[in-house]
């Protein structure tokens, strides 16, 4: 192999899992007997991609109900109580899914980047996406803590429009972290 090819992260194998292989051990055997590429690496990334997507799909579904769903009728019926109703449903959940993407983000960047180089390289595609997915998060926690520490405490009937633009932008980042996720697994723009 021309040491300028890159291997796919899910062609890696982990240090523990060479470990394994090297001594034999049975669990290992197991795995491998059962990974549906014989021969294949066994690794977590495959497993890192699908709860990354199941956080990103409940925390971006959550915020397209917000809103496309109970903020019209909210600021229709000039009803604070709604968005609060649906925020303390939500928000545990919500920021859960936040947070698992947080850390299987976190993990497959450092898949995709060993040592996060080539971050935000405009020779490195991946590289870029990432770093703006990193962006993103950073304008999401922005946001967030905005909401929780000024808007939210704050919110009465009557100032409804100033969180309806806060929600909105949150919506807006979310779909941009999915949009850049599948760009980053179908390997760029190119």
């Amino acid at each position: 192999m021309d040491s300028t090819e890159r291997i796919p992260p899910w062609r890696l194998i982990p240090p523990t899992a060479t470990r394994l292989r090297a001594s034999g051990s049975l669990v290992f055997k197991a795995i491998e007997a059962c990974h549906p590429l014989p021969g294949a690496a066994v690794s977590v990334f495959p497993l890192l991609v699908i709860v990354h997507a199941l956080a990103a799909t409940v925390w971006t579904g959550g915020h397209l109900v917000l809103d496309l769903g109970v903020l019209p009728r909210a600021l229709r019926e000039r009803s604070g109580a709604q968005i609060r109703a649906f925020e303390e449903t939500f928000e545990p959940l919500g920021l859960t899914a936040l947070a698992i993407q947080v850390l299987t983000g976190l993990w497959m960047s450092w898949i995709y980047l060993p040592g996060f180089r080539g971050l935000l390289n405009p020779a490195n595609p991946i590289g870029m996406l990432v770093g703006v997915k990193l962006l993103l998060l950073a304008s999401t926690a922005a946001l967030a803590v905005h909401a929780r520490l000024r808007l939210i405490p704050n919110l009465t009937d009557d100032n409804l429009s100033g969180l309806a633009w806060h929600i909105r932008s949150i919506t807006a980042l979310a779909i941009a972290f999915v949009v850049v996720g599948a760009l980053i697994r179908l390997g760029g723009l190119g």
